[in-house]
């Protein structure tokens, strides 16, 4: 009898201390994903004020050589990669300029 009783302790020792290793090894997994998390959201909006911050230097009129300067690029070509549809603005916004004046030359003009 002695016996039996010490074989069925053993053996619920051992689910308890497999359930208590498996509850560990989860809480483990969640904070790894939980840190893994912050780590993306941390990227990306470190990666966002980068950005806007040249994007915003741009459309201030500073020279993409200095914007590839600040944010220590090693050529101007990568800035430009990224504020190359922001030109495309600037030209079709340019032009609108333009045309606008000379609508109004034209009507004043008349």
């Amino acid at each position: 009898m002695v016996t039996e009783t010490s074989q069925y302790f053993v053996f619920f020792c051992r689910s308890v201390c497999s359930a208590i290793l498996a509850k560990c090894l989860i809480i483990n997994v969640l904070r790894l994903i939980i840190v893994i998390l912050f780590f993306i959201a941390f990227l990306n909006i470190t990666y966002t004020a980068r950005h806007t911050w040249a994007t915003t230097a741009y459309y201030c009129e500073i020279h993409p050589g200095i914007i590839s300067e600040a944010m220590g690029h090693s050529s101007i070509t990568v800035p430009e990669t990224y504020l190359k549809p922001f030109r495309n603005k600037k030209i079709d916004e340019a032009n609108v300029t333009i045309l606008s004046s000379l609508m109004r030359s034209y009507v004043c003009g008349k």
